[in-house]
């Protein structure tokens, strides 16, 4: 039993199949071996039977698999056998494809030995191509291409230095460059990285490329020299190219001529030094021209500056010499004659001495021309501000006296006389307004206020002002409202479509006249049309000139033809664009584009104080402070219709006197601007609050100047021009009282 555990201990997991058959049949043998001997005790023999059938039966099993392992393995060797085959092919047709490449071609792996070449592979170095075997390395491989007697190194390098540059080259992700080889042929040489980081190298012989391409590039460089042969031939300037060495390239018939030269010398190849005796002074050139510096300035080799001078011949021309250095250190010298334009310039100098006489003289008669201008728009400005008081004055007191007329009890007759003077004063101060208002925008002296205001503000004021003319000769005013708001100067732009109004009804005798506006982007076109007599097109340039009508038949007696002069100056001065279209017979249109407000809408209070109605005047105490007897009467009169109770003054001791007796302040002071003794009614109105504090004043004055205006504006006095608008100053007297009421509630 001893013996079968011993046995039992044979056999081993890690044995292979093989192994455990052998030893499974050894011990079947030695079981058999001892059941033959087994006499005495036949139960245990029988045991030892059934343990050596059960042992057989295990080795029976083992075997079969042994078997079937062995048929594997033999399959395997033959797939592998297959495979092996397979390769060899691939590796005969891999070299075949190799050796058909046309390049020298070879493969290095990734550790840079070399797996592949073809047999054109470096044959252009015969000497060494048989040390270049599978198995050498990259860099001895380029050791031995670089001891080739066959290769030209580059810039005399030794083979260590070729070996390491070129090593730095094969680092580099992109490799590919030119190598030329003795008896004149030429090799490219360029490498490609494959995937797992070895090397494809190609070798492709370009002699025959590189040659073509030098012939070409020969007849080229040929016909480029018979061109620039042919072009300095063809120039006045005579022409010097000189090459890096200072010999003599190409040169023209014009430098030879001018130059003197000695046609041996004009010819390839001839050095610079030939050409010495010609730039020595007293030769070719004058002494003090210093023909000399030329030739010094070519004689450098290198960094030669840009050379400008001017030489005079001993025959007497002029010649501006020109030396120039190219980058490849050969260098061109150029002679330009410049006699003709020499003497030009002489010529031209005396010419310009005797014209700059004519200027001094011509200007000193300008300036006093321009002098006596200036004085004459000095007077004419002294007498437009003269004219602004003295001719507005008697205006002003004879429209009070007939507004006062207007409120008093007359029979029919009366009234009809009564309305023809309104009418007619209303056309005078129509006509020195316009007078006033283009010597103002002559002068460029107008001070805008521009800001953003409702647009509908204006045109409320248009429909009240011209709905009554406009009904006078049957023409229908429509005036579109809008809610639009604007950016400008609402007295200017007020003005600018009173007169645009004004000139359509004038020239419309049938149909309407409408006043709208367009919204567009940028921008808020306003429109004035009329269906009246129109403009013909020769004609539509010349209407905004001054004193310009296009049918005197149609327009009134009092129409200078001054309305659109000033649409078109105040336009121009607020930067608002305007335009005209018309036809004859039917009617005219008028744009002007005004910019949008920067508020989109202005808040409805302030639109509507804006256009406030007329308020009551009743028992008001109004001062008027004036030194004209006529205005001062006129004044009281209107105030008295308004139902107002006025005091009136000359001066301010005048008016301090009545304070006084009256021992009252008055509720508004009406104030003359210019009093007597050189006295002004903003001075009065600042005495007056020195000693009886906050005052309503309004400055009354023909005075139009911006200075007086900004003025009134600061120191919080309310200013309007004479003649005056009676209905807009009732409304400003009535809105100030207002205000002052609605304060103390």
């Amino acid at each position: 039993m001893s013996n079968i555990h011993s046995t039992d201990g044979l056999l081993k997991a890690s044995d292979s199949l093989e192994r455990e058959n052998e030893k499974l049949k050894v011990i079947v043998d030695k079981l058999m071996s001892r059941v033959e001997r087994a006499t005495v005790d036949s139960a245990k023999g029988f045991t030892h039977f059934e343990r050596a059938i059960a042992l057989e039966g295990e080795v029976q099993q083992r075997t079969r698999k042994l078997e079937e392992a062995l048929d594997v393995l033999h399959a395997t060797n033959a797939q592998l056998a297959t495979a092996q085959r397979e390769a060899e092919e691939a590796r005969r047709d891999l070299s075949t494809a190799v050796e058909s490449i046309q390049e020298g071609f070879a493969i290095f792996d990734a550790s840079d030995k070399l797996v592949m070449k073809n047999s054109r592979f470096s044959a252009m170095f015969p000497d060494v191509v048989g040390e270049i075997k599978q198995g050498i390395s990259f860099e001895e491989y380029l050791r031995q291409s670089a001891g080739s007697k066959y290769i030209i190194r580059p810039d005399k390098l030794s083979v260590d230095e070729w070996v390491d540059r070129r090593i730095e080259v094969h680092e580099s992700n992109s490799v590919n460059f030119t190598l030329e080889l003795k008896d004149d042929l030429w090799l490219q040489i360029s490498e490609q990285n494959t995937p797992d980081g070895g090397t494809i190298v190609l070798q492709t012989d370009i002699t025959d490329h590189t040659r073509l391409e030098r012939e070409e590039r020969a007849k080229i460089l040929d016909r480029q020299a018979k061109i620039v042969k042919a072009t300095l031939e063809h120039i006045e300037q005579g022409v010097l190219i000189f090459d890096a060495d200072c010999k003599l390239v190409e040169w023209n018939d014009a430098a030879v001529e001018i130059l003197k030269m000695h046609r041996r010398l004009a010819r390839a190849g001839m050095r610079l030094a030939r050409f010495e005796r010609l730039f020595e002074p007293g030769v070719v050139f004058t002494t003090d021209s210093q023909p000399e510096l030329v030739f010094n300035w070519a004689s450098l080799r290198k960094n030669r500056e840009v050379l400008r001078c001017e030489l005079e011949a001993v025959n007497g021309f002029q010649y501006d010499v020109m030396g120039q250095e190219m980058a490849d250190g050969s260098f061109v010298v150029s002679f330009n004659d410049v006699t003709k334009l020499r003497q030009t310039h002489k010529d031209l100098h005396q010419a310009n001495e005797t014209l700059e006489q004519r200027v001094i003289e011509r200007t000193h008669e300008l300036r006093a021309a321009r002098d006596s201008a200036e004085r004459a728009n000095a007077s004419k400005s002294r007498f437009v501000a003269a004219a602004s008081h003295d001719l507005l004055q008697p205006v002003n007191a004879a429209k009070l006296f007939i507004s006062s007329l207007e409120h008093t009890v007359l029979d029919k007759k009366q009234n009809s006389i009564v309305s023809r003077i309104s009418k007619s004063f209303q056309s005078v101060e129509a006509i020195l307004g316009a007078l006033l208002d283009i010597s103002k925008l002559d002068s460029g002296q107008v001070a805008l206020n521009v800001s953003d205001f409702s647009l509908d503000q204006i045109f409320d004021r248009l429909l009240d002002e011209f709905s009554d003319s406009a009904l006078e000769k049957g023409l229908e005013l429509t005036v579109v409202g809008t809610s639009a708001c604007v950016n400008s100067d609402p007295v200017y732009l007020r003005r600018i479509l009173q007169n645009l109004v004004s000139n359509a009804i004038r020239y419309t005798n049938e149909g309407r006249v409408l006043v709208g506006v367009r919204r567009r982007a940028d921008c808020i076109d306003i429109h004035v049309i009329d269906t009246g007599v129109g403009i013909s097109p020769e004609e539509q340039e010349l209407v905004f000139k001054e004193f310009h009508r296009s049918d005197p038949s149609q327009a009134s007696d009092s129409a200078m033809g001054l309305g659109l002069a000033i649409v078109e100056r105040a336009c121009l001065m607020l930067e608002h664009d305007l335009s005209l279209t018309s036809t004859v017979g039917k009617g005219t249109s008028i744009r002007v584009s005004v910019p949008f407000a920067e508020q989109e809408q202005l808040p409805v209070e302030t639109m509507q104080a804006r256009r406030g109605t007329p308020r009551s005047l009743k028992n008001a105490l109004i001062m008027v402070i004036e030194n004209d007897p006529a205005v001062r009467d006129a004044m009281e009169r209107v105030l008295e219709t308004w139902g107002a109770a006025p005091i009136i003054a000359a001066s301010q001791e005048d008016a301090e006197a009545q304070i006084a007796e009256l021992d009252l302040t008055p509720d508004v002071f009406l104030v003359d601007y210019h009093l007597d003794d050189n006295k002004n009614g903003l001075d009065l109105i600042q005495n007056l609050r020195a000693k009886h504090g906050p005052l309503l004043c309004v400055l009354l004055t023909a005075d139009r100047s911006n200075e007086l205006a900004r003025e009134a504006q600061g120191q919080g006095v309310f200013l309007r021009h004479k003649p005056l608008d009676i209905e807009d100053l009732q409304e400003l007297l009535g809105g100030l009282l207002a205000s002052r009421a609605n304060a103390q509630d």
